[in-house]
């Protein structure tokens, strides 16, 4: 192979891992996460890096004690924050692939990551007991 070719071949490769790199930061960009409470009185939505952007009550959440409701968004928050960390390591894993890398940007990411994709994803039926209501917020797409 001559020089011009392993030249031509190297530059094909930089603008592809540029294009790659285009593709992937324009998806980051569109990350958040979502959540609801199991009964609906708090929903929770988060950006790419995981902070609190938007919080909505219901009036049922005024019928939770003050200790109860901090919690339930707590969690839902949560909740919220583990769906966008399972699209930024989806879009990571098609961007670097099982890699170091892959690990590194995994171990920044708040909580436990559901890497199930979002399509194969199914609603949870809202039969939560008490106990567990308030720590397991329902995760929407």
């Amino acid at each position: 192979m001559s020089a011009e070719q392993r030249l031509a071949d190297y530059q094909r490769e930089l603008a592809g891992a540029a294009d790659g790199a285009a593709r992937a930061n324009a998806r980051l960009r569109q990350v958040g996460g979502h959540a609801i409470a199991p009964r609906g009185e708090v929903e929770a939505w988060v950006g790419v890096s995981g902070a609190l952007e938007r919080l909505r009550l219901t009036a049922h959440a005024r019928a939770l004690e003050p200790d109860a409701l901090a919690r339930l968004i707590v969690a839902t928050a949560k909740a919220a924050q583990q769906s966008a960390a399972g699209q930024i390591t989806e879009i990571m894993t098609d961007f670097v692939g099982p890699s170091a890398a892959l690990d590194l940007v995994k171990a920044h990411l708040p909580g436990e990551v559901d890497n199930t994709p979002a399509s194969a994803r199914r609603p949870r039926q809202s039969t939560v007991d008490d106990d567990e209501y308030f720590a397991s917020p329902e995760v929407r797409e």
